[in-house]
C-alpha cells in the first residue's frame, strides 16, 4: 500500500481544498507561503485591512471580536477569508493560542487560482465554510434571544 502524499492529506484535511486533486492542491500551496507564530502573537487585528487568507497547518488560533473570543481554528481550518472576499477591514482579531504554522495566500494569488479550473471547487468550499459559520452565529443569536 502506498503512502499518502502531503498534498493528498491536505486535500482531505483542509476544508477549502476538499474535492481538489492533489496536483491542484500542490499548485495552490506553491503559490502561497508558510508563516510561523509563537503562542500569544497576533496574526492580524480587528479593523485593519487584510488581503490574506490563512489555513492552520499546526497549532490553534483564537478569533476575537471586541476582545471576546468568538471562535477557535484548528488544523485544516481557514480564517481571514471574509476581509479578502469583501475587501473590507477585518471584523476580528486572530492570535496564536499555541505555536502555529500557517499557510497563507494573498488576494493576488487567490485571483490567479480563480482563473483556473479549480476555481469553482475552491469557491464552493469557501462558501460552505462561510455558510457553516453563519449557521453557528444564527444559533448563538437564537439562544441569546431565548435567554432574554
Amino acid at each position: 500500500m502506498r503512502e499518502e502524499t502531503k498534498y493528498e492529506r491536505y486535500a482531505r484535511k483542509v476544508r477549502i481544498f476538499n474535492g481538489l486533486k492533489p496536483d491542484d492542491v500542490a499548485d495552490i500551496i506553491h503559490k502561497g507561503k508558510t508563516l510561523h507564530f509563537q503562542q500569544g502573537q497576533t496574526v492580524f487585528h480587528e479593523g485593519t485591512l487584510g488581503s490574506n487568507l490563512f489555513v492552520v497547518l499546526s497549532g490553534q488560533i483564537a478569533i476575537y471580536n471586541k476582545g471576546k473570543p468568538i471562535a477557535r481554528c484548528n488544523v485544516g481550518d481557514a480564517f481571514g477569508e471574509m476581509a479578502v472576499l469583501n475587501q473590507k477591514p477585518r471584523c476580528a482579531t486572530a492570535a496564536a493560542l499555541t505555536d502555529v504554522k500557517l499557510f497563507t495566500l494573498e488576494e493576488r494569488q487567490i485571483n490567479e487560482i480563480l482563473k483556473k479550473r479549480v476555481a469553482v471547487r475552491f469557491l464552493l468550499n469557501i462558501i460552505h465554510v462561510l455558510s457553516e459559520r453563519l449557521e453557528c452565529a444564527d444559533a448563538r443569536i437564537a439562544k441569546h434571544a431565548e435567554e432574554e
